[in-house]
């Protein structure tokens, strides 16, 4: 049955999301994971919302969920950020099942990987990496943190609870008002930024610099005395490159038009933490869903380009969801390349596959054809703001999480509305990847080419 899931890689994602959110909605629904009880929708809702690691909650996590139900929605979020499959994979491997022809391309085909032989190294890459850098978070949180909390283990808990969260780009708080009481603090506004952009950039840049500086230091370390000549330079891919530009591109971009657009409904806010706020937004509503500042009393132009940077989203094999930065960049390339009346499309020396600007239409046509009909269902069954309902359906698409503070209000209808489009969100960008990967089916037939009016 596993063999057979794995060479099927978009059943398999569907399956073992769709799995893995009833598991965890039975589990919401025990009487020991809530203080007061919990309706089979709401608890479907916390599970789809947790492992599509959105971050839209219809319950406050930290006052109505039992340690045990938060210890549940935290094992959702590092699963769903994870992803199934190499989940899946490391139990594979932790049972010391080898990984065959058939299986090894259904895994590398989910992980993006060139070649079989490469599966194993990047799935241990990926947990290793993982693991590592959310350790170092919650460490980093937990001595910032020891002081406001009446005792240890809760210190402890809410720093493991939220670098797992920020790295999985999940947007889940154990504080009512998610980060809004540090505002102003420098530091934990650059640990939670830190690994919202770390979990966002994807497995493959991080796998990409790591090789880069163990080669680096590797070739460094032969030489005693290292001149000139012996100096190596750390040459990253393509995708590294197009993904790390575009993403600082995105942060200095929104957070500039954050600051010009707030400074003057924010004006309770300091020169120091509007700053921040800005910055911080900026990151956090790609992917993660965190705030620092309420998102409900923020004007209409920033909650546009919030919804344009919850479309555009993380990098592909990040944790994050939406249209993803690489996308947004093709979509560009080929837009110059349109105006200068140039047939390929050429970045850093490199020409990009045409099947690529190909898989990009179709994700950006499905993306938003569903929100638009996730929208106007939304319209017909809620009675809210037009403006509102809007942002709600991009975050829930874009697995972000920020809400104006309408999800809890939200009708049974309009619930079971926004956990299909945080099922899809999380699935439609992984699924058109996938089937993109695969090679083109060559026509038998070849019928003449006859020109049609466009404009």
């Amino acid at each position: 049955m596993f063999h057979f899931l794995l060479r099927r890689p978009v059943i398999s994602l569907v399956l073992g999301f769709l799995i893995t959110i009833l598991i965890g909605t039975a589990l919401l629904n025990l009487p020991w994971a809530t203080h007061r009880g919990i309706s089979f929708i709401d608890a479907l809702f916390t599970a789809t919302s947790a492992t599509c690691v959105t971050g839209l909650i219809v319950r406050d996590t930290g006052y109505d969920f039992t340690l045990f139900g938060q210890i549940v929605i935290l094992f959702l979020i590092q699963l769903g950020g994870l992803g199934i499959i190499t989940g899946a994979a490391l139990v594979f491997l932790l049972f010391g099942k080898r990984i065959g022809i058939r299986v090894g391309a259904g895994f590398k085909t989910i992980l993006e990987e060139e070649y079989i032989s490469e599966v194993r190294t990047t799935i241990k890459f990926i947990i290793k990496s993982t693991f590592l850098l959310e350790a170092i978070g919650a460490i980093l949180l937990f001595f910032w943190w020891r002081g406001i909390f009446p005792d240890f283990s809760q210190a402890a808990f809410s720093s493991i609870f939220h670098s797992i969260a920020a790295f999985c780009n999940a947007g889940f708080s154990l504080f009512r008002n998610n980060l809004e009481n540090f505002t102003s603090d420098v530091s934990v506004n650059i640990v939670i930024s830190s690994l919202i952009i770390l979990g966002g950039i994807g497995f493959l840049v991080l796998e990409d610099f790591y090789k880069n500086l163990t080669s680096f230091f590797k070739n460094f370390a032969v030489h005693i005395k290292p001149t000139i000549h012996t100096h190596q330079r750390i040459k990253l891919t393509l995708h590294s490159k197009i993904v790390l530009i575009s993403t600082v591109l995105l942060i200095l971009f929104g957070a500039i038009l954050f600051y010009l657009f707030e400074k003057g409904n924010l004006s309770y806010l300091s020169q120091k933490e509007l700053v921040l706020s800005s910055f911080f937004q900026s990151i956090t509503a790609r992917t993660a869903g965190f705030n620092t500042v309420n998102i409900g009393s923020l004007t209409s132009p920033t909650l546009l380009l919030l919804i344009f940077l919850m479309f555009i989203g993380a990098a592909p094999g990040g944790t994050g969801g939406g249209i993803k930065v690489v996308s947004l960049a093709l979509i560009f390339l080929s837009i110059v390349s349109f105006f200068k009346r140039k047939e390929e499309i050429v970045i850093f020396g490199r020409t990009i596959p045409k099947i690529k600007f190909r898989a990009v239409f179709i994700l950006v046509s499905v993306y938003l054809s569903f929100c638009l009909v996730i929208f106007l269902l939304l319209l017909y069954t809620e009675r809210v703001n037009f403006e509102k309902i809007l942002f709600e359906v991009f975050s829930a698409m874009g697995t972000v999480g920020l809400s104006t503070g309408i999800t809890s209000h939200l009708t049974s209808i309009g619930k079971i509305l926004i956990i299909i489009a945080m099922f899809t969100g999380r699935l439609l960008p992984l699924s058109i990847a996938i089937l993109a990967s695969r090679e083109l089916v060559k026509p038998k037939i070849i019928y003449p080419e006859e020109k049609i009016i466009l404009g």
